[in-house]
């Protein structure tokens, strides 16, 4: 039996979102699409898993400047991450920031995320 676990999505994409709700349907998902929703949600409860896109629909608002706050902060230090941004550069930029204050850091992109189910997520 799997526990229940504690999410956050950083993902504006609605296709993207649906994918979370259906791989995880029984666990406790809380999606964002801004910075400072994104921050303010870290600071108020712990999550087991924080999952991370970089490239969302405002400019100002993206899962690096996310990434950069939570290693400055050191938020979520027992989360295990998952930076599925589909963005090259964002993944490496992102993933050097976290590794410095996070033990489990992982890029697992969007595409990839597809094939997995909830059972690879205990």
């Amino acid at each position: 039996m799997l526990h229940k676990l504690n999410i956050l999505v950083l993902e504006d994409e609605i296709e993207r979102r649906n994918w979370f709700n259906k791989v995880f349907f029984k666990d406790e998902v809380t999606f964002c699409i801004t910075f400072k929703k994104t921050i303010q949600c870290l600071k108020n409860e712990d999550y087991d898993m924080v999952f991370l896109d970089r490239d969302l629909g405002n400019i100002k608002d993206n899962g690096e400047k996310v990434a950069l706050e939570m290693m400055k902060q050191k938020l979520c230090l027992r989360a295990t991450i998952v930076i599925h941004t589909m963005n090259p550069q964002g993944q490496e930029s992102m993933k050097s920031y976290l590794d410095k204050s996070h033990k489990e850091v992982y890029v697992i992109p969007y595409t990839q995320l597809l094939k997995m189910k909830r059972k690879d997520f205990s």
